[in-house]
């Protein structure tokens, strides 16, 4: 969901029935109806905003999920409900939902307008923005660091249909989600791609990457890459959940 606010997730954009355009492939493809889901999503906006636009509170950040891929949203609502991922607020409303449920609250999100633009900015001197880009474009062969672009994209605005984008979140959400990947308070099926690299990665560099990103932007509402965009530099268990039915059957009326 997600991911949490500097732990946890939910929200939505007001899109009615109306036609929302999903990019696919190099075009908008056919406009594709999404029911309104705000009145059942209330409990989600508490956190989330109304459209998932993301929100903070008493200087703790809950992301935004409008725009995010589908398989990836769906991914993280069953971590919580299945112990994957650990943060009470969201284990409690995931705890009796099925897979059907949450593939529809997982579309809703996903056809929402993306949030792409930075949200803080702060100032990096030349040493340290030049060893983030290396880590975000290049990775670290000597620690066996792939680039966070290879698997993201190198807008960094995510990949259908479970990888999520990096832009439009602040710093110390950022830490904290490798955090969890290191501590285990967020985890995904095996193999655990992001528990190995972020297990990997200096600590000195995860403050310069997650400070980097956070004051990155991509075009206004711009929607992750077409599914096959980038081929994965190691395999990923939560790659493979992202192809779950309940999120590729369309969501029923």
């Amino acid at each position: 969901m997600l991911a949490a606010p500097a732990s946890a997730q939910v929200g939505a954009t007001a899109s009615g029935t109306d036609a929302i355009e999903i990019p696919a492939a190099d075009a908008q493809p056919a406009a594709v109806p999404v029911p309104d889901l705000r009145e059942q999503l209330a409990a989600c906006a508490i956190c989330h905003g109304e459209h998932g636009e993301g929100a903070t509170e008493g200087g703790e950040y809950f992301p935004h999920l409008a725009g995010k891929p589908a398989g990836y949203l769906l991914a993280q609502m069953q971590a919580f409900r299945d112990g994957r991922r650990l943060y009470p607020r969201m284990v409690y409303l995931m705890q009796y939902m099925d897979d059907g449920w949450l593939g529809e609250i997982a579309h809703w999100y996903a056809a929402q307008p993306a949030h792409t633009q930075r949200v803080e900015s702060t100032a990096l001197d030349a040493a340290a923005r030049a060893r983030a880009e290396t880590l975000v474009y290049s990775g670290d062969p000597e620690r066996g660091l792939p680039a966070c672009a290879a698997c993201h994209g190198d807008r960094l605005t995510g990949v259908e249909p479970g990888i999520p984008a990096l832009v439009g979140l602040p710093t110390d959400y950022l830490i904290a989600q490798l955090g969890g990947w290191i501590t285990g308070a967020r985890s995904s099926k095996a193999p655990d791609c992001m528990a190995d690299i972020a297990r990997r990665i200096d600590p000195v560099d995860i403050r310069l990457v997650s400070t980097w990103l956070a004051g990155q932007s991509a075009a206004p509402g711009e929607r992750p890459l077409p599914a096959g965009s980038v081929e994965p530099p190691m395999p990923c268990g939560s790659l493979t959940a992202a192809h779950d039915p309940a999120v590729t059957t369309e969501a029923s009326p």
